[in-house]
């Protein structure tokens, strides 16, 4: 599993199962000492026929994010 180092979390994405059906997920972890994690969702409302599917879906969005943090999109 790749995680993405973007400042204060570390970034991955992955698949959720939820009634059958898969959602694409960024998995955000904060970093030491702190320990809590949280999923947000990719695309709100797409929802995905196999866990393949989101986690490929899920891998591109996170590094996406990465990207987009790396270029200085939390930047003010």
């Amino acid at each position: 599993m790749t995680e993405f180092d973007i400042g204060e979390f570390f970034i991955r994405g992955e698949a959720r199962e939820v009634e059958g059906e898969f959602q694409a997920v960024i998995v955000m972890r904060a970093k030491p000492p702190l320990t809590a994690v949280t999923c947000h969702q990719v695309e709100k409302d797409r929802w995905f026929k196999t866990s393949e599917l989101a986690a490929i879906a899920a891998r591109e969005a996170a590094k996406a994010l990465k990207l987009a943090v790396d270029q200085g999109a939390l930047k003010s």
